[in-house]
């Protein structure tokens, strides 16, 4: 079901029996006919607490600073109710721009960018987050907007998304950490709190996120003495939402260390620690120079197995290639330092090496926002999927992720990353495009580049690039804190052309070398030349200055 029609039928529920109905018109559009409706029974059965306490297993495993977290993962039965009553929740819950966890088309790498560069970056935690958040709290917030719930069917959400946990040397009914719908019910919970906090940001003027329990304010001026206003009115805000700051966890970071958030460094750029790179690195030396033995005596010692669901020794491999994938968000697909780690691993590991960008050749990369102001165009990242002759006219073309942009006239389509294409996949569920399509041309890069030979659609059709012709595409490069825009016009090479001519630019010859500089205004005039138009010379003169 469509958000839309999931938001509209839920809000008018008016009992457990609509509740059930529309959980099972939810599943059965998922799932078809493969998908058994679930039961008046068994939802009575799990809407109490106390009852489906005996359906969650429960586990620890190591936190990064020490102790254990535990988790109440829920067995098949429960987990399936609780995974669309979460299809329900989210089609309502708007998350305000300082949120980043828990919410699709954001994470840490969102989270961490936000205090790039900064003086001061100040973190706190919330203490025993999620057992904190009772299920009185959790039927309060489902009262209220946007639910607007009726009494019976908030009264059955809130039973069936909470459980009896231990707290402390009793018990509770609260949210456990490890169900499906915890996450975006306390991003419901906190909204009053993230309302408070970003008003008190503003205030003093600093930067506020939060992502789960982590919570990081950031800013040129140092507004975080323990005896000053902003540290007084922060902690009267958290007491007042009923949550404890977790005093030990919490920690001013200043310019000239190791400023770090959610995990991140974002001293200069966003980036991995040095230590997760160093240990991914001597892993897989210790491979290559004494054998997969040995590597794994080394993996289970330093990697401390992580109790879950399944049985068995840790899988190796799959660890480091998890690690990998994470150093490949967090610094790009061109980044050096993952390719060659990659190419390790791929080598050590038996396969091919990854498509994931290592055969191809970043010629040239800019930031969309930059290359959209310099070059005078748009790049539009949906498209319509063509409609089926048998399709009813009248039914609206769906969106689909197919960039492209026009220059001179000439329409020049544009490739997408796989992370590219699923966050935009994201943006489009998520139902909020205009919003999200704007922080993703903030954040991904396109790039001119080359391959052996690439297949691209245009206008419905493989069109054959052959080998070494340029093309575009988007993808999340390396993270730095601004990038001239005058340095684009200066390194651009070539830009494919429909009708296969290239066009050598700025400082290159018809081979696309470059025999010598050419000044600002030299680089101009090729620019006119070639019939690239910069909308206005009093355009270029600024981004000049700018420089």
């Amino acid at each position: 079901m469509k958000r839309e029609a999931i938001v509209r039928a839920a809000s008018e529920m008016t009992s457990t029996h609509d509740f059930l109905v529309l959980l099972n018109r939810i599943k059965m559009d998922d799932l078809g006919e493969k998908g058994h409706p679930f039961t008046m029974p068994q939802l009575n059965y799990f809407i109490n607490p106390r009852r489906n306490k005996g359906h969650y297993r429960t586990f620890t495993i190591p936190k990064k600073s020490g102790g254990v977290r535990t988790i109440s993962a829920p067995e098949k039965m429960l987990k399936s109710l609780l995974t669309y009553t979460n299809r329900i929740l989210q089609a309502f819950y708007e998350a305000p721009e300082c949120v980043t966890g828990f919410v699709p088309g954001r994470s840490v790498l969102d989270n961490a960018e936000r205090h790039l560069g900064m003086n001061y970056v100040f973190n706190a935690d919330l203490k025993d987050f999620f057992p904190s958040i009772p299920q009185a709290r959790v039927w309060g917030a489902l009262k209220c907007r946007p639910f607007n719930f009726d009494e019976k069917v908030a009264s059955a959400i809130a039973g069936l998304c909470c459980s009896e946990i231990a707290v402390g040397e009793g018990t509770r009914c609260a949210l456990p950490q490890g169900s499906p719908c915890s996450p975006v019910l306390t991003n419901i919970v906190c909204h009053n709190l993230d309302w408070k906090l970003s008003g008190l940001a503003r205030r003093f003027h600093v930067n506020y996120s939060r992502y789960a329990d982590d919570i990081t304010f950031s800013s040129d001026h140092n507004v975080y003495q323990d005896d000053g206003e902003f540290m007084a009115e922060f902690r009267r805000i958290v007491a007042g939402q009923n949550f404890t700051l977790n005093e030990r966890k919490t920690r001013l970071l200043k310019r000239g260390e190791r400023q770090e958030v959610t995990g991140l460094v974002v001293s200069d750029r966003v980036n991995v620690a040095r230590e997760y790179v160093r240990d991914l690195d001597n892993l897989l030396y210790i491979w290559e120079r004494h054998g997969h033995n040995s590597a794994f005596a080394k993996f289970l010692a330093h990697y401390e197995p992580k109790k879950d669901l399944h049985e068995g020794e840790p899988d190796m491999k799959a660890v480091i290639q998890g690690r990998l994938m994470y150093l490949r968000m967090v610094k790009g697909e061109d980044s050096p330092v993952w390719r060659r780690l990659q190419k390790r691993f791929d080598r050590l590991a038996g396969r091919k090496e990854s498509s994931g960008g290592t055969d191809i050749v970043y010629l040239h990369s800019y930031p969309i926002e930059a290359f959209e102001k310099v070059l005078g165009t748009t790049v539009e990242l949906y498209g319509a999927l063509p409609t089926d002759p048998g399709c009813e006219p009248e039914l609206p073309p769906v969106p689909y992720p197919c960039p492209h942009f026009t220059l001179n006239g000439c329409r020049h389509p544009v490739a997408l990353s796989r992370y590219a294409h699923t966050r935009l996949v994201n943006i489009l569920d998520g139902g909020r495009e205009e919003e999200e399509t704007a922080r993703f041309k903030q954040r991904f890069q396109i790039a001119c580049c080359r391959r052996p030979q690439v297949t691209l659609i245009r206008d419905g059709q493989p069109v054959e690039y052959p080998e070494g012709r340029p093309f575009w595409m988007i993808y999340r490069g390396i993270r730095k804190k601004k990038v001239p825009a005058l340095e684009i016009v200066e390194e651009a090479l070539f830009l494919p052309h429909t009708d296969g001519t290239e066009i050598p630019l700025p400082g290159t010859d018809a081979a696309g070398d470059t025999p010598g500089g050419l000044s600002s205004d030299e680089m101009l005039d090729v620019l006119v030349d070639s019939g690239f138009d910069l909308n206005t010379l009093e355009q270029w003169e600024k981004t000049r200055k700018d420089n």
